[in-house]
């Protein structure tokens, strides 16, 4: 199977009308592809279920038959592809009566003539069928069954969320790579893992990103065409170099190659928001959102980009929304107390924030609540809030000085703020990256020393 062919008659097949209208076609077609260019395991309906259509362990195909239609609905919408006159690449592509793997069909040129051999190819076949019998042939690469089922069950157990799924996905994609270290889409799963904050153990963040970078790598290295690697490289460009045009290389690389992948156009909606190009990151995160498995929980990105440009009741009624779908979780309640605060509203904005600070132990909320504080003018809360913090980074050895940065700009002590920012630099904190549109630090725009910072980071 030639990979290049493959994936560029799915590329044809996905830009027909038919599957440009049909999300889950599409997602299906190109899970399909990309397991057959790996030479995984013949594919079980349970496996679809999860990794395409987002169906949790509890998934019965008895009483959610979605594989099976979808599976059949792809047969006949290839079927009418072909039927309809087009002409395919060096490759058709087709789907089984029986079974949920590929079929690919190699075509002959249009108009190839054969031709009489020569005495010399004759000879050349008679060599190439005996060393066939003496079984000194090549074998095509075939990924081990055991990283393909590593593989799977590390995504899923990463689409979960938690930390510690986080930290077993990270486990079972390092032993998937120990089994089979060509296997390339565990190298760009391990690389994605470790980007999230739960599965780096006892790594340092700097460890955490290296490893990171060498995965996505190796992934690249030994599948080009994997478009989650390169995401992975996108995010750390843009969140651990500071190289917003390298990153953004790599987003659009990344999207050419998985358009159906939500996570890779989340990413980039935030780096667009980071650089003030709000109508694109309102755009990314749109379709995003709608490429996101049935279930998933709601994103707030799209409120928080409002509120960056400014549009602060479009973002308060977006994170209500999210607080009203959701029951009121805490990244949603989070969400719509930054809102209210970056519209002025702290009354309304503090409760929100200290549920969530009190519920969760969230620092960043924490911060957030003391910036309210400060920015409502109560400086012994913002202090009280900024000694609470720094007992925290105490225990965690670590400090996270954007947090800090917050309190100080809440409390008009531009000085300190911009010498956390400068340390936050140092440091390669992503959260870093939004200074330049985060309303929070709209009374020290003008401030010489925040401007070099700007510039520093190319942010507006």
């Amino acid at each position: 199977m030639d990979p290049v062919a493959v994936r560029a008659e799915m590329d044809r097949v996905l830009a027909s009308k038919r599957f440009a209208k049909s999300h889950l076609l599409s997602l299906l077609l190109r899970f399909l592809v990309e397991h057959a260019i790996a030479g995984g395991p013949p594919l079980e309906e349970d496996a679809i279920a999860s990794q395409v259509f987002g169906r949790p362990d509890s998934f019965a195909s008895q009483l959610d038959p979605i594989v099976r239609v979808q599976n059949r609905r792809l047969r006949a919408a290839l079927i009418e592809y072909y039927e309809s006159g087009r002409r395919p690449g060096q490759v058709a592509l087709g789907v089984p009566d029986r079974g949920f793997d590929l079929t690919v069909q190699e075509r002959a040129p249009a108009g190839k003539v054969r031709r009489r051999r020569k005495p010399w190819k004759s000879l050349a076949l008679a060599l190439i069928v005996a060393c066939v019998a003496l079984g000194l042939h090549f074998r095509p690469y075939r990924a081990d069954d055991r990283a393909v089922r590593l593989n799977l069950a590390a995504r899923n157990l990463r689409s979960h969320g938690t930390p510690a799924d986080i930290a077993r996905s990270a486990a079972m994609f390092s032993q998937a790579v120990a089994i089979d270290s060509r296997y390339a889409p565990a190298w760009s799963g391990l690389a994605a893992v470790l980007l999230m904050p739960g599965s780096t153990g006892l790594m340092t963040r700097s460890e955490a990103i290296a490893r990171a970078r060498n995965a996505a790598g190796n992934a690249i290295r030994l599948n080009p065409g994997i478009g989650e690697a390169h995401g992975v490289l996108a995010g750390i460009r843009l969140f651990w170099d500071y190289d917003w045009a390298g990153a953004e290389a790599e987003f659009r690389r990344a999207i050419r190659l998985e358009p159906s992948a939500p996570e890779v156009r989340r990413m980039y909606a935030r780096g667009l928001m980071s650089r003030g190009r709000f109508e694109e990151a309102i755009s990314q995160t749109e379709i995003a959102a709608g490429l996101d498995p049935a279930g998933a929980p709601p994103s707030t990105d799209l409120a928080e980009i409002f509120c960056a440009a400014h549009r602060y009741d479009e973002g308060i009624a977006e994170a209500r929304r999210i607080v009203q779908q959701t029951g009121g979780t805490s990244a949603a309640r989070l969400t719509l107390g930054v809102a209210l605060t970056e519209a002025r509203q702290y009354d309304q904005a503090i409760p929100e924030l200290q549920s969530v600070a009190l519920a969760d132990g969230s620092l960043y909320a924490m911060a957030r609540l003391g910036y309210a504080y400060g920015a409502k003018g109560d400086r012994l809360a913002a202090g009280a809030v900024l000694d609470r913090l720094d007992e925290a980074f105490a225990k965690l050895l670590s400090i996270q000085w954007s947090y800090r940065a917050l309190v100080f700009t809440g409390m008009g002590d531009i000085q300190r703020a911009v010498d956390c920012l400068q340390n936050g630099i140092t440091n390669h904190e992503g959260d870093i990256n939004f200074i330049g549109v985060d309303p929070a630090y709209e009374e020290i725009r003008a401030d010489p020393r925040f401007v070099a910072l700007r510039r520093r980071l190319g942010t507006p």
